[in-house]
């Protein structure tokens, strides 16, 4: 592979270690970044195939940082998290260029899936 194939943007390390593991021993390359600024500095960095970032995160929040990701690398796919989808915030999410959010709590296994469909309806498989 030797690209990063997803990139996980959360402040919270426990949910960037689950993810990190998960998908790492399904044989993709992962990076992460603990907060917006730092996602979007490695997302044009590193140009992962796949972003996968919350929303609610100290320096800079994940609707801005999803904004800034499509401005600069229009390209990038990205899917949101949050424990707070409300309308406001799904509508933001969907004019920003998101491909859908991801609710907090997760499911690790339906959130695995839903990442190996999108990859493969993409054509980005990668394992």
């Amino acid at each position: 592979m030797g690209k990063t194939d997803i990139l996980i943007v959360d402040d919270q390390l426990g949910v960037r270690s689950l993810l990190s593991l998960a998908f790492g021993d399904l044989g993709y390359l992962v990076d992460t970044a603990d907060n917006g600024e730092e996602g979007v500095k490695k997302t044009l960095e590193l140009r992962p195939r796949l972003v996968i970032m919350d929303i609610k995160m100290p320096v800079k929040d994940g609707i801005t940082a999803l904004y800034e990701i499509k401005g600069k690398a229009p390209d990038t796919m990205v899917m949101m998290m949050t424990a707070y989808g409300d309308a406001d915030t799904i509508e933001h999410i969907n004019k920003g260029g998101a491909l859908g959010c991801i609710p907090k709590p997760f499911d690790i296994e339906d959130l695995i899936r839903k990442v190996d469909k999108l990859l493969r309806e993409k054509g980005e498989m990668l394992a």
